[in-house]
Protein backbone atom coordinates (compact mmCIF):
# COMPACT_ATOMS: atom_id res chain seq x y z
CA UNK A 1 0.00 0.00 0.00
CA UNK A 2 1.33 3.44 -0.88
CA UNK A 3 0.80 6.33 1.57
CA UNK A 4 1.67 9.39 1.82
CA UNK A 5 2.68 11.87 5.03
CA UNK A 6 3.59 15.13 5.70
CA UNK A 7 6.77 15.59 8.11
CA UNK A 8 9.85 16.54 9.94
CA UNK A 9 12.99 14.02 10.21
CA UNK A 10 14.05 13.84 13.53
CA UNK A 11 16.90 11.41 13.18
CA UNK A 12 18.83 9.52 10.34
CA UNK A 13 21.23 6.64 10.52
CA UNK A 14 22.89 5.04 7.49
CA UNK A 15 23.53 1.28 7.42
CA UNK A 16 25.89 0.05 5.63
CA UNK A 17 27.24 1.36 2.27
CA UNK A 18 24.19 2.75 1.02
CA UNK A 19 20.89 2.25 3.26
CA UNK A 20 19.47 4.40 5.62
CA UNK A 21 16.44 5.02 8.03
CA UNK A 22 14.70 7.74 9.26
CA UNK A 23 12.72 8.73 12.20
CA UNK A 24 9.85 10.67 10.92
CA UNK A 25 7.42 13.20 12.95
CA UNK A 26 4.18 13.32 10.74
CA UNK A 27 0.77 15.21 11.08
CA UNK A 28 -1.15 11.86 10.38
CA UNK A 29 1.14 9.06 11.59
CA UNK A 30 3.20 10.88 14.80
CA UNK A 31 6.17 9.16 14.71
CA UNK A 32 7.66 6.10 11.99
CA UNK A 33 10.74 4.40 11.55
CA UNK A 34 11.03 4.52 7.84
CA UNK A 35 13.52 2.37 6.01
CA UNK A 36 15.36 4.21 3.27
CA UNK A 37 17.00 1.74 0.63
CA UNK A 38 19.77 2.61 -1.32
CA UNK A 39 19.29 6.05 -0.54
CA UNK A 40 23.06 7.16 0.41
CA UNK A 41 24.74 5.40 -2.44
CA UNK A 42 22.42 5.61 -5.41
CA UNK A 43 19.88 8.22 -5.44
CA UNK A 44 21.43 11.59 -4.54
CA UNK A 45 17.67 13.42 -4.41
CA UNK A 46 17.01 11.05 -2.07
CA UNK A 47 19.62 11.79 -0.01
CA UNK A 48 19.38 14.59 0.46
CA UNK A 49 16.12 14.14 1.36
CA UNK A 50 16.39 11.95 4.01
CA UNK A 51 18.93 14.38 5.93
CA UNK A 52 18.12 15.62 9.75
CA UNK A 53 15.66 18.58 9.89
CA UNK A 54 14.17 18.00 6.11
CA UNK A 55 10.59 18.70 6.12
CA UNK A 56 8.52 17.98 3.81
CA UNK A 57 5.71 15.32 1.76
CA UNK A 58 6.95 11.55 2.05
CA UNK A 59 5.60 8.88 -0.19
CA UNK A 60 6.07 5.44 1.78
CA UNK A 61 5.10 1.92 1.02
CA UNK A 62 3.74 0.54 4.14
CA UNK A 63 3.40 -3.34 4.73
CA UNK A 64 2.91 -4.78 8.66
CA UNK A 65 3.27 -1.74 10.30
CA UNK A 66 6.62 -1.68 8.10
CA UNK A 67 7.12 1.77 6.05
CA UNK A 68 9.64 2.03 3.14
CA UNK A 69 10.51 5.18 1.62
CA UNK A 70 9.89 5.89 -1.94
CA UNK A 71 10.43 9.08 -2.76
CA UNK A 72 10.59 12.85 -0.89
CA UNK A 73 9.06 16.26 -1.90
CA UNK A 74 10.79 18.47 0.18
CA UNK A 75 9.32 21.73 1.35
CA UNK A 76 11.91 23.57 3.97
CA UNK A 77 15.46 22.13 4.69
CA UNK A 78 16.63 24.07 7.37
CA UNK A 79 19.60 23.79 5.83
CA UNK A 80 21.25 26.98 7.32
CA UNK A 81 21.02 25.21 10.67
CA UNK A 82 24.26 23.39 9.73
CA UNK A 83 26.24 26.57 9.92
CA UNK A 84 26.65 27.58 13.49
CA UNK A 85 27.54 24.10 15.97
CA UNK A 86 25.87 25.91 18.67
CA UNK A 87 22.58 26.39 17.08
CA UNK A 88 22.76 23.07 15.37
CA UNK A 89 23.19 21.71 18.88
CA UNK A 90 20.14 23.18 20.21
CA UNK A 91 17.99 22.31 16.77
CA UNK A 92 19.12 18.77 17.63
CA UNK A 93 18.01 19.13 21.51
CA UNK A 94 15.06 20.53 19.90
CA UNK A 95 14.21 17.11 17.60
CA UNK A 96 15.61 14.67 20.65
CA UNK A 97 12.66 16.73 22.86
CA UNK A 98 10.12 15.90 20.05
CA UNK A 99 11.10 12.22 19.41
CA UNK A 100 11.14 11.40 23.23
CA UNK A 101 7.35 12.96 23.73
CA UNK A 102 6.04 12.01 20.08
CA UNK A 103 3.78 8.99 20.42
CA UNK A 104 3.71 6.30 17.24
CA UNK A 105 0.51 5.87 15.51
CA UNK A 106 -0.98 9.37 16.76
CA UNK A 107 -0.24 12.63 14.62
CA UNK A 108 0.67 15.60 17.11
CA UNK A 109 0.03 18.69 14.31
CA UNK A 110 0.24 21.17 17.30
CA UNK A 111 3.25 19.99 17.93
CA UNK A 112 4.44 19.71 14.84
CA UNK A 113 3.61 23.07 14.21
CA UNK A 114 5.43 24.13 17.14
CA UNK A 115 8.96 22.68 15.67
CA UNK A 116 8.82 24.36 12.71
CA UNK A 117 8.05 27.80 14.35
CA UNK A 118 10.88 26.64 17.08
CA UNK A 119 13.81 25.67 13.85
CA UNK A 120 12.43 28.64 12.12
CA UNK A 121 13.57 30.83 15.05
CA UNK A 122 16.59 29.24 15.73
CA UNK A 123 17.62 29.60 11.93
CA UNK A 124 16.77 33.30 12.05
CA UNK A 125 17.89 34.44 15.01
CA UNK A 126 20.91 32.54 15.56
CA UNK A 127 22.69 31.58 18.66
CA UNK A 128 22.66 34.49 20.43
CA UNK A 129 19.01 33.52 20.95
CA UNK A 130 19.37 29.60 21.38
CA UNK A 131 18.61 29.92 25.12
CA UNK A 132 15.70 32.19 25.02
CA UNK A 133 14.29 29.83 22.67
CA UNK A 134 14.84 26.84 24.05
CA UNK A 135 12.97 27.67 26.86
CA UNK A 136 10.01 28.92 25.13
CA UNK A 137 10.34 25.75 23.18
CA UNK A 138 9.94 23.71 26.26
CA UNK A 139 7.10 25.50 28.26
CA UNK A 140 4.80 25.79 25.23
CA UNK A 141 5.77 21.93 24.52
CA UNK A 142 4.78 21.12 27.87
CA UNK A 143 1.20 22.57 27.31
CA UNK A 144 0.52 20.86 24.12
CA UNK A 145 1.62 17.86 26.29
CA UNK A 146 -1.29 18.50 28.15
CA UNK A 147 1.37 19.55 31.04
CA UNK A 148 -0.75 22.99 31.21
CA UNK A 149 0.69 24.80 34.26
CA UNK A 150 -1.91 26.59 36.08
CA UNK A 151 -0.63 30.26 36.84
CA UNK A 152 -3.77 32.20 37.80
CA UNK A 153 -5.25 30.65 40.54
CA UNK A 154 -3.38 28.71 43.88
CA UNK A 155 -3.02 24.96 42.93
CA UNK A 156 -3.84 24.09 46.66
CA UNK A 157 -6.77 26.17 47.57
CA UNK A 158 -7.54 27.85 44.32
CA UNK A 159 -7.62 31.23 45.74
CA UNK A 160 -6.93 33.91 42.78
CA UNK A 161 -3.61 35.23 41.97
CA UNK A 162 -3.01 38.89 42.43
CA UNK A 163 -1.44 40.65 39.98
CA UNK A 164 1.30 43.10 41.19
CA UNK A 165 4.81 44.28 40.17
CA UNK A 166 6.31 44.20 43.24
CA UNK A 167 5.18 40.61 44.66
CA UNK A 168 6.99 37.61 44.39
CA UNK A 169 5.40 34.34 43.01
CA UNK A 170 5.89 30.69 44.21
CA UNK A 171 6.11 28.02 41.60
CA UNK A 172 5.45 24.08 42.85
CA UNK A 173 6.38 21.55 40.53
CA UNK A 174 4.93 18.90 42.07
CA UNK A 175 1.65 20.57 42.32
CA UNK A 176 1.69 22.03 38.52
CA UNK A 177 1.83 25.68 38.95
CA UNK A 178 1.41 28.97 41.57
CA UNK A 179 0.67 28.73 44.98
CA UNK A 180 -0.95 31.52 47.10
CA UNK A 181 1.53 33.04 49.88
CA UNK A 182 -0.68 30.85 52.72
CA UNK A 183 -0.15 27.56 50.92
CA UNK A 184 3.77 27.34 50.19
CA UNK A 185 4.54 24.51 52.13
CA UNK A 186 3.01 22.45 49.93
CA UNK A 187 6.29 21.24 48.33
CA UNK A 188 8.97 22.28 46.63
CA UNK A 189 8.86 26.03 45.04
CA UNK A 190 10.87 27.71 42.69
CA UNK A 191 10.59 31.80 43.12
CA UNK A 192 9.44 34.16 40.74
CA UNK A 193 9.43 37.47 39.32
CA UNK A 194 6.39 39.39 38.76
CA UNK A 195 8.46 40.06 35.18
CA UNK A 196 8.52 35.79 34.97
CA UNK A 197 5.23 34.92 35.81
CA UNK A 198 3.68 37.51 32.96
CA UNK A 199 6.60 36.01 30.51
CA UNK A 200 5.43 32.25 31.31
CA UNK A 201 1.77 33.73 30.57
CA UNK A 202 3.07 35.02 26.97
CA UNK A 203 4.44 31.66 26.36
CA UNK A 204 1.16 29.80 27.10
CA UNK A 205 -1.33 32.15 25.64
CA UNK A 206 0.21 33.70 22.50
CA UNK A 207 -0.44 33.21 18.98
CA UNK A 208 2.31 30.95 17.21
CA UNK A 209 3.38 33.13 14.77
CA UNK A 210 4.60 35.80 17.20
CA UNK A 211 5.53 33.02 19.99
CA UNK A 212 9.09 33.96 19.89
CA UNK A 213 8.92 37.94 19.20
CA UNK A 214 10.06 39.09 22.53
CA UNK A 215 13.23 39.74 24.51
CA UNK A 216 13.66 39.37 28.16
CA UNK A 217 16.37 40.00 30.76
CA UNK A 218 19.11 37.07 31.91
CA UNK A 219 17.69 36.67 35.55
CA UNK A 220 14.29 36.10 33.67
CA UNK A 221 15.75 33.74 31.44
CA UNK A 222 17.33 32.35 34.48
CA UNK A 223 13.98 32.24 36.78
CA UNK A 224 12.47 30.13 33.98
CA UNK A 225 14.89 27.96 33.22
CA UNK A 226 14.79 26.56 36.28
CA UNK A 227 11.10 26.14 36.13
CA UNK A 228 11.80 24.36 32.69
CA UNK A 229 14.30 22.31 33.76
CA UNK A 230 12.15 21.03 37.07
CA UNK A 231 8.82 20.60 34.92
CA UNK A 232 10.85 18.37 31.71
CA UNK A 233 12.52 16.35 34.45
CA UNK A 234 9.05 15.89 36.41
CA UNK A 235 7.42 15.39 33.75
CA UNK A 236 9.83 13.44 30.88
CA UNK A 237 12.28 11.74 33.17
CA UNK A 238 14.55 11.47 30.26
CA UNK A 239 18.07 12.72 30.37
CA UNK A 240 18.75 14.14 26.89
CA UNK A 241 22.40 13.85 25.61
CA UNK A 242 21.90 16.84 23.53
CA UNK A 243 21.73 18.93 26.72
CA UNK A 244 25.53 17.32 27.96
CA UNK A 245 27.15 18.25 24.67
CA UNK A 246 25.69 22.33 24.79
CA UNK A 247 27.51 22.68 28.04
CA UNK A 248 30.54 21.07 26.85
CA UNK A 249 30.31 23.70 24.46
CA UNK A 250 29.22 26.29 27.04
CA UNK A 251 32.31 25.31 28.99
CA UNK A 252 34.76 25.79 26.17
CA UNK A 253 33.54 29.10 25.19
Amino acid sequence: MIIKATGIILKEYVVGESDKFITLFTKELGKIQVGAPRAKKFDKGLASGTEMFVYGEFTMTCYKHTYKLVGVEPIFTFHHLREDLFTLSYASYIAEFISEVAVEGSGNEHLLTLMLYTLHSLEKMGSEACERIRRTFEMRALGVLGFMPELDHCVNCTTEIVQDPNKRYTFVIREGGIVCDKCKGVGFGITLSYTSWYVLHYILGSPIKVLYHFEIKPYVLKEIGLVCDALVAYYIEKPFKTLEFIKSLENLS
